[in-house]
């Protein structure tokens, strides 16, 4: 999977880009590009926004809009921030068995991910817009917690329910994100 990251993200979080790794890893990283690049059901957007002080990411999906808030991800935490959007997909469809076997092909069919600066206008906007419409810096964040705990799968179930205005086979329609990724990767990965 590609993670395309915007500037600042890619800065703060000391990430680099396939061709300044070292040898061995760059190879492997240009090799995921090759083959995911183009392919939306693989690219997820990052960007880098604070709550409360504190280091957060939004990883969006970039066909279906899917979006996962890692709250008070430090700089060391960044080589787990595949996993972390995967433990937090999982759990949005704990309930769901086909889905779950169908996320578990989805992450063996691409099991690493490099990052790579975003270049992408349309998935630039995409994450300026729920940053300002959901998390809006994060201030409605605070709306989650609850007896002084930030209630983060609270917040990303949230996300995945809330309705995004998308283009669908040329038409603009609004989708819950959650309906529709699981739609696509049930398409691809349920059989």
């Amino acid at each position: 999977m590609i993670y395309y990251a915007t500037q600042e993200t890619m800065e703060r979080y000391k990430l680099k880009r396939p061709h300044e790794m070292s040898p061995g890893i760059k190879e492997l990283c240009e090799q995921i590009i090759e083959k995911e690049q183009g392919n939306s059901l693989y690219e997820w957007g990052v960007k880098l926004f604070y709550f409360d002080r504190r280091k957060c990411l939004q990883i969006v999906h970039f066909l279906t809009k899917m979006t996962v808030f890692l709250i008070d991800f430090k700089v060391n935490e960044i080589e787990n921030a595949a996993n972390a959007v995967a433990q937090y997909l999982f759990y949005l469809y704990e309930s769901d068995r086909k889905m779950k076997k169908a996320l578990e092909r989805y992450f063996a069919s691409s099991p690493f991910v490099t990052f790579e600066k975003l270049t992408n206008r349309s998935i630039a906007t995409t994450l300026n817009q729920t940053q300002r419409n959901f998390a809006f810096d994060g201030y409605r964040f605070y709306d989650f917690i609850e007896n002084g705990i930030l209630q983060s799968k609270k917040i990303n179930r949230a996300a995945a329910e809330y309705p995004r205005m998308m283009k669908v086979d040329g038409k603009t329609e609004y989708i819950i994100p959650k309906e529709y990724f699981k739609e696509v990767i049930l398409e691809k990965f349920g059989k």
